[in-house]
């Protein structure tokens, strides 16, 4: 029996050495530039220092303001289910007027019908089934149903406290069906 060479031990799996992989190289982070000022409230842009070398330092942005304020309280997203097609018919007519937010096209279509959504919201109400039956709550047919889709926008807390208080106001069941009368009047003229 012949005898086997000797083979080197492969890096990383002997048990007396500790590879790893190679140590990283160390790096130095830039110190900021000092910010001088002249007078209160008066700064410079931040200027090259002999650490950071000839490169010229980038001014800083300032902060862009939030679209939310106090006096409106803020934005909130909100999630609405329409059907497919209410939103289809939306759709083709944000392409046509691209002026006009999605937001501000179902607010738009709120306030337009605001005299009659009383009775748009009655229209939307599914038809009350035939009682007598073994279940008091029969759902809808099925050919009743459209197939619905979600729609999610940000607006602000004043103007979906506008919105409930016309859900409340004219017995809706939710700012669903509420937006989707209003859009069904607005995109059936």
């Amino acid at each position: 029996m012949s005898e086997r060479p000797q083979l080197a031990p492969a890096l990383g799996l002997v048990r007396d050495r500790i590879s790893g992989p190679p140590p990283r190289r160390q790096t130095q982070t830039p110190t900021p530039a000092p910010v001088t000022t002249e007078a209160e409230g008066d700064t410079e842009p931040a200027k090259p220092s002999a650490e950071r070398g000839p490169a010229e330092a980038k001014p800083r942005k300032a902060a862009r303001p939030k679209a939310s304020s106090a006096s409106t309280g803020g934005l909130r997203r909100t999630t609405i289910s329409i059907p497919q097609r209410l939103a289809a018919g939306m759709r083709e007519r944000l392409q046509a007027d691209r002026k006009v937010s999605q937001i501000q096209f179902i607010l738009n279509a709120i306030e337009a019908n605001a005299h009659r959504l009383a009775e748009l919201v009655e229209k939307e109400r599914p038809t009350a089934p035939t009682t007598g039956g073994l279940f008091p709550d029969q759902s809808t047919g099925r050919n009743a149903i459209e197939e619905r889709t979600t729609i999610n926008f940000d607006t602000t807390e004043a103007n979906l406290k506008v919105i409930d208080s016309l859900v409340e106001k004219h017995g809706a069941d939710s700012r669903s069906q509420l937006i989707r009368a209003a859009l069904r009047a607005v995109l059936a003229d």
